[in-house]
């Protein structure tokens, strides 16, 4: 085997320029299976870590009837609220905030829009999502009588800080209005959240007339199990029918569609790539075969058999694949380094199409050792498959036919 292998090697050498081809399309597949892989499960990272931080918190409880129809009648009452934060107590948590959002006008000296007023804890807020580190002008809520707002919004309505808004809302007792100083502006990466005012919690209460909340937001500390804490928190809150808890998926369905089905729709890409590649290799190794018709005759002439010409040849294409994967592979890992630290923005296509999904405007792709595994098996997969058919003609040669057709 070790003489057939440099043999080989010997082989592929005495013709540079055609196994610099073939290395090179080899490394190519591998540098594109790689980076697909890399950036899509980037793209589903990204966005719940994006999702997760700035905007959702680790998960939500809210009533059961709220998920189906997100109305006001549907929120949480101050008793379910009560409860739900007594159910959670002794889970190791960072923390929970009370939320509470409704539909809102806010009108500026220069314009009105529609916006989603969010009413928060100031304090609790900070232990279960990021919102504080994300103000870029002015400072966070400090209390009553004041408004953040992202600077998309505040661009649209013309605010500057420390000028004041109107917030009208249409609550309970019909529509209420207050006006609201802009004490900060933020800038999320998650384009739903542009949309979004946010001002204490006491302050929409007062205009909506709900004494609740629309969701508790819970937040988990680093390294700590979401699936189990989202079991444990269901567990116990069994017994309470009216309460529900609302992971990722259930409070982003759209997000559940698109992510169930991209590994799914990457397989097509990776079987033409496959295809483009193995054409590729069979050509090459083929014309190989041809070209080198006489030597093999005198090869088998000489007392080789024709298991080992085809062992060659197909030892050969390995090496090949082995090669083009070590240059794609490194190429393509080290790309998905750079990628992970610096992100791709897409933040003109998302706020034009995918505002609803809640998608942040940075992409971060992923690097992980499982995509070496699978770029792997494809290549050395399509590498086999593609020296199968010259490795056959290699064993079916006869000695004195090969040699007089040479």
């Amino acid at each position: 085997m070790t003489g057939l292998l440099r043999m080989a090697w010997r082989n592929l050498w005495r013709h540079p320029q055609r196994t610099v081809l073939m290395t090179g399309i080899v490394a190519f597949g591998s540098l594109v299976i790689l980076v697909l892989f890399g950036i899509v499960d980037g793209f589903v990272s990204s966005m719940t870590a994006a999702q997760v931080a700035e905007n959702h918190g680790s998960f939500q409880v809210r009533t059961a009837a709220y998920g189906a129809d997100p109305a006001l009648e549907n929120a949480l009452s101050s008793e379910q609220l009560a409860r739900a934060e007594e159910a959670l107590v002794g889970m190791g948590l960072s923390g929970i905030a009370p939320r509470l959002e409704v539909g809102a006008m806010l009108r500026s000296a220069y314009g009105t829009d529609g916006v989603v007023l969010r009413g928060i804890d100031p304090v609790a807020e900070r232990s279960v999502t990021r919102l504080p580190e994300l103000v870029v002008a002015g400072r966070y809520l400090a209390g009553s009588g004041e408004v953040l707002l992202s600077t998309a919004l505040a661009g649209e309505l013309d605010v500057r800080l420390g000028e004041r808004v109107v917030v009208v809302v249409s609550g309970r007792a019909g529509a209420k209005s207050r006006a609201s100083v802009a004490v900060g502006l933020f800038r999320p990466t998650v384009v739903e959240l542009e949309r979004a005012a946010i001002v204490p919690l006491d302050d929409v209460r007062e205009l909506s007339g709900i004494p609740g909340a629309t969701a508790l937001v819970v937040g988990l500390p680093r390294g700590a199990s979401l699936e189990r804490a989202i079991a444990e928190a269901r567990r116990r809150l069994v017994a309470d029918r009216d309460l529900a808890v609302a992971d990722y998926f259930d409070l982003n369905p759209l997000a559940r569609v698109m992510i169930s089905g991209s590994t799914v729709k990457l397989i097509p890409f990776v079987i033409m790539i496959s295809l483009l590649a193995g054409f590729g290799v069979a050509n090459t190794t083929l014309y190989s075969v041809i070209e080198r018709t006489r030597e093999f005759g005198v090869m088998t002439a000489l007392g080789m058999s024709r298991r080992a010409l085809a062992g060659i040849v197909l030892l050969e294409s390995t090496l090949v694949g082995a090669m083009g994967f070590a240059i794609g592979g490194g190429i393509g890992y080290a790309g998905l380094l750079y990628l992970g630290r610096n992100g791709l923005d897409f933040s003109s296509f998302v706020r034009e199409v995918s505002g609803s999904l809640g998608m942040p405007t940075v992409i971060y792709a992923a690097a992980s050792g499982w995509y070496w595994v699978a770029a792997f098996s494809v290549v050395v997969f399509t590498a086999l498959v593609a020296a199968w058919y010259p490795a056959r003609r290699a064993n079916r040669l006869e000695p004195v036919t090969a040699i007089h057709e040479g």
